[in-house]
């Protein structure tokens, strides 16, 4: 048995389907008038043959979306921390004053230099600009 999406109590018999807003709730007959009445057509629920369901393909469409903007992150370079490192020292600058300089946090700029995260586009725009020279 199911239980009614709105008070929590198992559902005996058929289940009504009702909208609140946007949502499609599943409720009992005592819930069923805080909504109003939705038909549920079974057959709309599937796809055809081979075609993944609307859900699996946004989805599918995220992590492309995600794998694209990491390619993108990954042009900064497979070595960057340690041209970073490099670039702040041939600079004479201390991590500390660094961080200070792009506005981020020291611990940032140590996490960069040890290749522990990936900088994101605005930072390494900030490292860039005041390393410029030194890159």
């Amino acid at each position: 048995m199911t239980e009614c999406e709105i008070c929590g109590v198992e559902i005996k018999g058929k289940a009504q389907y009702i909208a609140i807003g946007s949502s499609k709730l599943q409720v009992c007959k005592k819930c069923a008038p805080y909504g109003s009445v939705v038909v549920v057509d079974k057959k709309a629920k599937t796809t055809p043959a081979g075609e993944p369901p609307p859900l699996v393909k946004a989805k599918r469409r995220l992590y492309e979306q995600m794998d694209l903007e990491l390619e993108a992150e990954l042009e900064i370079g497979e070595d960057y921390g340690r041209r970073v490192k490099e670039a702040r020292e041939k600079a004479g600058l201390k991590q500390a004053e660094l961080a200070k300089r792009i506005n981020e946090k020291q611990s940032l700029v140590r996490k960069i230099e040890n290749e522990e995260i990936i900088p994101s586009k605005a930072v390494w725009g900030k490292i860039e600009r005041v390393l410029k020279a030194f890159l």
